[in-house]
């Protein structure tokens, strides 16, 4: 019985780092999956290479392709307006954001399951400056293996994933992962 209560307790935690002591946290919304590997390339958000139908689009219902992001670092973090943790680390992404635009830095906070009009409101309430993409099947989640909120992925100039991370970030925390794209 021992060894069953430790495999679900492996199974359930994040496949980044592990959380801080600072009270971080994370919303499970699905099965624990792998998802995309650091190394790899990170895919377009349409729905398969035939069907280039395109599964994220911008406030305005504009496609967002991963194209559009070409040689710049890209930080993709997944959330939702009603997420405590992505609610708490959402100032200190614009922070981050804001110190490193000369470098080059996108970020694409994409939103789950959620009205453009909700998440617009609360962009603007927030100052949210970044660009925000609205992921209304959750393809886009599923397609990055974005298990629970929030789930970040870090991807460099060329749209190979060089790191991620599974729960709530720290400011400090943040600019670790970001060294990984933009460099010191």
């Amino acid at each position: 019985m021992a060894l069953i209560g430790g495999v679900a307790f492996v199974a359930t935690r994040p496949l980044g780092a592990a959380p801080s002591a600072t009270g971080a946290s994370f919303y499970p919304i699905g099965p624990s999956v792998e998802g995309l590997r650091i190394g790899e390339s990170a895919p377009d958000f349409v729905a398969s290479d035939r069907d280039r139908r395109p599964l994220l689009t911008d406030l305005d219902g504009k496609p967002i392709r991963l194209a559009d992001f070409a040689g710049k670092p890209l930080w993709i973090v997944f959330w939702t307006t009603w997420c405590t943790p992505c609610q708490q680390e959402a100032s200190h992404i614009r922070a981050a954001y804001h110190a490193h635009r000369a470098d080059g830095l996108a970020v694409l906070a994409v939103d789950i399951q959620e009205p453009a009009a909700a998440v617009r409101e609360y962009t603007v309430n927030h100052q949210l400056d970044y660009d925000i993409g609205l992921d209304p099947a959750a393809a886009v989640k599923d397609l990055y293996g974005a298990w629970g909120l929030p789930s970040h992925f870090f991807l460099d100039g060329s749209g190979v994933i060089r790191d991620r991370y599974f729960w709530e970030m720290t400011r400090e925390l943040m600019e670790e992962h970001l060294r990984t794209i933009i460099g010191s």
